[in-house]
């Protein structure tokens, strides 16, 4: 599936695959069955579970390590894309050519970050949330190879002003689907700025905070007797079962057990 940010998320059962070199980083994650990596003359078998990170740098295939298939769960990333999507203004000179030595990543963090980013990518999140996932998990890459390193400054008056900028900013429209680039305009700072802030003063992530205020909003509409899928529509969620899901989550009841509730 392509995502609004131009990468390519895909996933399934194979038992073969060969990638040539054609400006685009693949990363991905394995399970069921192990498999035999080969790029040039490096031969690898990869386990099931393991984090894998393929620069442009040469082709590579893969073939079942003991007859069965394997899953797989990839993002696809473009090179001019890998330095966009992992910087901001703040931090303008990451590498656009990133280079990576070693294409298993044993790092158990960086792992279950991809599977949640990956699953965001193919489900239902808002926009913000894959924005925000992708671009703390691109950014973590880079920063793992050693390539770039990015001092991290202490908060300063400014950072409070972004921060109820763009706290303003969502709780104004929590109906539209606002990107990482575009809350980080309105705030007037870096986007990984921008989330860390949000992280450490709201101690959720600005998708987190975005789906609070949804959640509010959806709750006066349901007060006022609305249907339940003109609810989701009107609210931003993706459908009524999205809708569902995070009501839930957040009140422990059904949005039809809420409104059934708060109407009699």
């Amino acid at each position: 599936m392509p995502d609004e940010s131009g990468i390519l998320v895909m996933a399934g059962w194979t038992r073969s695959y060969a990638v040539e070199p054609r400006g685009e980083y693949v990363f991905g994650v394995t399970a069921g069955a192990p498999m035999r990596a080969r790029r040039g003359r490096e031969r690898r078998l990869v386990p099931p579970g393991q984090l894998l990170a393929f620069d442009p740098s040469a082709a590579h295939t893969g073939c079942p390590a003991d007859g069965r298939a394997w899953f797989a769960r990839l993002i696809v990333v473009e090179v001019g894309d890998l330095a966009v999507l992992a910087g901001d203004h703040e931090s303008p000179d990451l590498p656009v050519g990133l280079c990576i030595p070693d294409p298993m990543l044993d790092d158990p963090e960086l792992t279950a970050g991809f599977v949640r980013l990956h699953r965001a990518l193919d489900g239902p999140a808002t926009r913000l949330e894959r924005d925000v996932r992708l671009a703390e998990w691109l950014h973590r890459v880079v920063a793992s190879s050693g390539a770039h390193q990015i001092p991290r400054p202490g908060r300063t008056p400014r950072d409070e002003r972004a921060l109820r900028l763009a706290r303003d900013y969502l709780a104004g429209r929590p109906e539209h689907q606002v990107g990482l680039d575009e809350l980080a305009s309105a705030a007037g700072i870096g986007k990984f700025r921008l989330v860390r802030l949000f992280r450490e003063q709201t101690g959720l992530p600005p998708y987190a905070f975005q789906i609070a205020h949804r959640i509010r909003r959806a709750r006066r509409l349901l007060e006022a007797g609305q249907p339940i899928a003109s609810v989701a529509a009107s609210t931003g969620f993706a459908d009524q079962s999205h809708l569902h899901r995070h009501f839930q989550r957040s009140l422990g009841i059904t949005p039809l057990t809420y409104q059934r509730r708060s109407v009699s």
